[in-house]
């Protein structure tokens, strides 16, 4: 399939089947999605992957701290993201600096792109979640993270039930001016 079919045909899915998505077969991905532009070199990103019994004693690990008062909700939130075989954390330095970080930003971003092209591009389903609980000190503190990195999305990973068909975009000719 050629890159222009590849970009309009991905959608994202939410819906999997049970089949195990290979570890390794990830890591390759995300080997050749890191070729994205990024400012200075600094490769702002590493990856965190949840899956199988890793990815339920994380879950029971999180909620086990929450309080009792938002358990239900944080779960049933939860439930819709680690539903998937796998999830991937794309997580990303804080920099001090406004311009830097908006540059990562831009960075990871590409970066999750990539990604998800390459997981369509395998025949394998996604969809780029950023829930409100990625951002709380406890869900990070769980997942790894330091005090000095944020998430900038959860990937959820696997074979699709079912192909989406993708929804119409506006034409670029609409939605451009050209100053000449």
């Amino acid at each position: 399939m050629l890159l222009n079919e590849i970009i309009r045909n991905r959608v994202s899915s939410n819906k999997f089947t049970n089949t195990k998505v290979e570890n390794n077969l990830i890591i390759e991905l995300l080997d050749q999605a890191v070729y994205a532009p990024n400012h200075k070199m600094r490769e702002p990103w590493r990856f965190i992957i949840l899956e199988g019994n890793g990815k339920l004693n994380f879950i029971q690990k999180y909620l086990d701290e929450i309080h009792e008062e938002q358990k239900d909700e944080i779960k049933k939130t939860m439930e819709k993201v680690f539903q998937a075989p796998m999830v991937v954390a794309f997580v990303m330095p804080k920099n001090s600096d406004y311009s830097d970080e908006l540059e990562d930003l831009q960075a990871i971003s590409a970066v999750i792109q990539n990604f998800l092209l390459l997981l369509e591009e395998q025949g394998l389903g996604s969809f780029w979640k950023t829930p409100k609980y990625i951002e709380s000190d406890l869900f990070k503190e769980v997942l790894g993270l330091n005090t000095n990195e944020i998430i900038a999305g959860l990937i959820m990973v696997g074979y699709a039930q079912s192909k989406n068909l993708p929804k119409p975009r506006k034409k670029a000719k609409d939605i451009t001016t050209i100053y000449s």
